[in-house]
C-alpha cells in the first residue's frame, strides 16, 4: 500500500490558475525588487538588459519546480492539458481515504492475531476451571465420607450428537407444520361457535 505513494510528498496546488497567480506573484515580486536594488545602486537604465536574464531564469525555475507539485491532485510532470470531462480532486478526501484504510489493516492485523491466540487462551481457562472443580470435589469427598463423587458424565462422538439434533430439527419442522394447521382450524371453530352463540 505504501509503494503506491511518493517517497517524497510534492507540493498540493489546487488548481491551474493557482499556480499562474503564484508564478505572476513570484515575478512581479522579482521585478519590484530588480527596481528597487536599480534605484539604490543608480541605474535604473540596466533595467532592460537584465529582464531577459531574469525572465530566463524564472522560466528555470517553474520548469524545475514543476514535477514537484500535484495540481488537482495530478502530477504535474507534464504541461497540463484541459479536461472538462474530470472530476475535481478532493485531497482531504484522499488523505481521508488513506488513514481509513490503515486503520482498518491494522484492524485486520489485530484480529488475526487474536483469532490465533484467543481459542488457546479459552482452552487453557476451561482446563485450569475443570481442573479446579474436580480437585474442590476430591477434597470435599475426602472431608465428608457420605458424599459421592459422581462420574464423569459420559461425552458422546460429535457426529452422533450432530446425527440427532439434525433428526430432531426434521422431526421439528413437520411438527410445526401440523400444529399450525391445528391452529387455523382451532380458530375457524371458535369463530363458527361463537356466531352460532349469537
Amino acid at each position: 500500500m505504501d509503494a503506491c505513494r511518493e517517497d517524497l510528498p510534492k507540493v498540493s496546488i489546487e488548481t491551474e490558475q493557482d499556480w499562474k497567480r503564484i508564478q505572476n506573484n513570484l515575478s512581479e515580486a522579482l521585478s519590484a525588487r530588480l527596481d528597487k536594488e536599480l534605484e539604490s545602486r543608480g541605474n535604473p537604465g540596466d533595467k532592460e538588459a537584465i529582464l531577459p536574464h531574469i525572465d530566463q531564469f524564472l522560466e528555470t525555475l517553474f520548469d524545475i519546480a514543476r514535477p514537484n507539485l500535484r495540481i488537482n491532485g495530478r502530477t504535474t510532470d507534464s504541461e497540463p492539458t484541459q479536461d472538462d470531462d474530470v472530476e475535481p480532486f478532493d485531497e482531504a478526501l484522499d488523505r481521508y481515504i488513506w488513514s481509513l484504510s490503515d486503520q482498518r489493516l491494522k484492524w485486520d492485523k489485530d484480529v488475526a492475531a487474536r483469532r490465533r491466540t484467543r481459542p488457546k487462551e479459552v482452552e487453557r481457562l476451561i482446563s485450569d476451571t475443570l481442573a479446579q472443580h474436580d480437585s474442590v470435589e476430591l477434597d470435599v469427598a475426602q472431608e465428608d465420607p457420605t458424599y459421592d463423587v459422581p462420574d464423569k458424565p459420559f461425552d458422546p462422538e460429535p457426529q452422533e450428537v450432530f446425527s440427532s439434533a439434525a433428526s430432531l430439527t426434521a422431526q421439528l419442522s413437520q411438527s410445526i407444520s401440523l400444529q399450525h394447521e391445528r391452529a387455523i382450524r382451532a380458530k375457524s371453530v371458535f369463530q363458527e361457535i361463537k356466531v352460532l352463540k349469537s
